[in-house]
């Protein structure tokens, strides 16, 4: 929850202004590298000049091993410019030191490093080290060139590492100590000056907010600078075209220009003071006018700029996390044969994406198959973020099944059937093209029909197929005239049915076969290798092999003929 409207202006001397680390009560976030025993700087809560210190001792791994100093000694520092670094140090032992630099400091794409004439010993050491070209610093080594102003103001410009040499014995095991470290960059930036939004290194986390607006920072912000502040650049770096930063009110001797609804600067009239630019940013609040807010962390940068350049810069978070919409219910009716569908189509009143559904279908996040998932009721939704609420729509399944042809079905061959489309189908058409409401089934077959029903594509076969349900009437003449009159002068057995195999054989009265047939409707002409048979009575012999009832079976009979002529 946002405080009520205080102002916070502190009125620092120099020495407080300046970025400083007494080590009174923890190591304040120095690390140490190169080759020391820990890369966390050891933290002691007497020894120091006076009070607390850090100190570090040799890995002797090789090396040199340095103090690195944390975030509040970095970033645009420029009004340090013709003031000091300054800190206190001890070594146990600078015997042997070798000829590495004793302060480097990196930004701007150089790096600046300082050679002290007098190396630390057991006893505290005072350093002043003046930030400024002709002050002994060189570029990248210890007899690298002497910078210009502008090479070193680019490095204050945007600091990004200080390092402080700890070992000065580059063989022996040794330690050595670090206290009141101080960096006089008298301004300073900071938007959440007790830390109690859980932000640290001078930004800003706001409350929750459960709508799309919020202030962008809260009731203790810290602005104070040695010299005058030219302008504050306020820009929401996550935006989109919906979004927008507001400033509610219009403080005294200030400029607001607003270049875009998601950047706005506040340029001093020429005497503005730290205190106008704080009232101004404190008025400053965020909204989404988006018909559904995305639920998210907006980052808002703020950028100091005074008299040499960009001073400091520093970001608020504001956590927006309005309830999200799920929608409205919806239903559907959908056929067990279609494709898998996204449940999400269903809901109505314009749902938000990011929900869960519940229960969940069988082949993922929202999606419903037809042949696996169950017909009911299907949840989509929004849990409650941070302390935000949820949301939750529901959405219900109901499942048809498309119609079917009768079974497969097997009938004699004297017998017929007739195939009703089924009375569901709205359109239909079976397989030879007929539209017609049935089909008469008079052959063997596989019989297909598609159609539709409100909700179903429908495609269905039924195989019919045909039995022998009587025996065969066998008939064979028993007499015929060769004669070439036109009338009997052909002889064959007739077997007006389905056969699997035929033989038909004749014989004279000695026993030779004089006429043979492997199909019922082959005929005899009464020659015998094309002869005349003699008048007379032949034997013949026929076997059948037929189906009946669905089994192969096997006839046989027999008789004489006799050859008239």
């Amino acid at each position: 929850m946002r405080l009520p409207f205080t102002l916070l202006l502190l009125c620092w001397s120099l020495g407080i202004l300046a970025q400083i680390s007494t080590f009174d009560f923890d190591n304040e976030g120095w690390r140490c590298d190169g080759d020391p025993e820990s890369t966390t700087a050891y933290w002691f809560s007497s020894g120091g000049n006076p009070g607390g210190h850090i100190q570090m001792t040799d890995a002797s791994t090789g090396g040199t091993w340095y103090f690195i100093a944390p975030a509040k000694f970095l970033g645009p520092k420029c009004d340090a410019y013709g003031k000091f670094l300054r800190y206190d140090q001890f070594a146990d032992d600078h015997s042997n030191p070798n000829t590495y630099a004793d302060v480097e400091m990196k930004g701007g794409g150089f790096t600046l490093v300082f050679d002290h004439p007098v190396l630390p010993n057991l006893a505290w050491t005072h350093y002043d080290l003046f930030l400024r070209e002709d002050a002994g610093w060189r570029i990248n080594t210890t007899n690298g060139l002497v910078p210009t102003q502008g090479q070193f103001k680019q490095v204050l410009s945007n600091i990004t590492s200080i390092r402080i040499r700890g070992e000065f014995h580059h063989v022996a095991v040794d330690y050595g100590g670090l206290d009141n470290v101080m960096l006089e960059s008298n301004f300073h930036f900071d938007l959440d000056a007790d830390n109690s939004s859980g932000l640290t290194n001078g930004d800003y986390r706001a409350d929750t907010s459960c709508s799309a607006h919020s202030f962008v920072v809260g009731n203790d912000p810290i602005l104070t600078s040695e010299g005058p502040i030219d302008s504050i650049a306020v820009i929401l770096l996550n935006s989109n075209s919906l979004e927008a930063l507001m400033l509610n009110g219009f403080p005294p001797n200030l400029l607001v220009i607003q270049y875009g609804p998601d950047h706005i600067s506040i340029i001093s009239l020429g005497n503005a003071s730290a205190q106008d630019f704080l009232v101004a940013i404190q008025l400053l609040s965020y909204l989404d006018a988006s018909t559904h807010p995305l639920q998210g962390i907006r980052l808002v940068e703020f950028i100091v700029y005074a008299g040499c350049g960009e001073a400091g810069r520093q970001r608020a978070h504001l956590p927006i996390f309005p309830p999200p919409s799920a929608g409205l219910p919806g239903d559907t009716t959908v056929c067990a044969n279609t494709q898998p569908f996204k449940l999400f189509s269903v809901l109505t009143g314009f749902p938000d994406p990011g929900g869960h559904w519940e229960p969940m279908p069988s082949i993922g996040p929202g999606y419903f198959d037809p042949g696996k998932d169950s017909a009911g009721i299907y949840a989509y939704i929004f849990t409650p973020t941070s302390e935000c609420p949820g949301d939750t729509a529901f959405v219900t399944v109901a499942l048809v099944y498309p119609p079917a042809l009768r079974p497969d079905t097997t009938l004699c061959y004297d017998n017929a059937l007739r195939i009703e489309h089924p009375r569901e189908l709205l359109t239909w058409e079976w397989g030879n093209g007929s539209q017609q409401p049935s089909i008469e089934v008079t052959e063997p077959g596989i019989y297909t029909l598609r159609g539709e029903t409100e909700y179903c594509v429908f495609e269905d076969s039924v195989e019919i197929s045909f039995i022998t349900c009587k025996v065969c009437d066998l008939f064979v003449p028993n007499v015929f005239s060769p004669n070439d009159d036109g009338d009997n002068d052909a002889w064959h057995a007739f077997l007006p049915c389905r056969w699997l195999r035929f033989r038909l054989e004749v014989y004279d009265r000695w026993g030779s076969l004089v006429f043979a047939a492997e199909d019922p409707e082959t005929t005899w002409d009464g020659r015998i290798r094309g002869k005349d048979a003699m008048t007379g009575v032949y034997v013949w012999r026929l076997e059948w092999d037929a189906e009946l009832y669905g089994a192969t079976q096997r006839w046989r009979a027999k008789g004489d003929v006799t050859v008239v002529r």
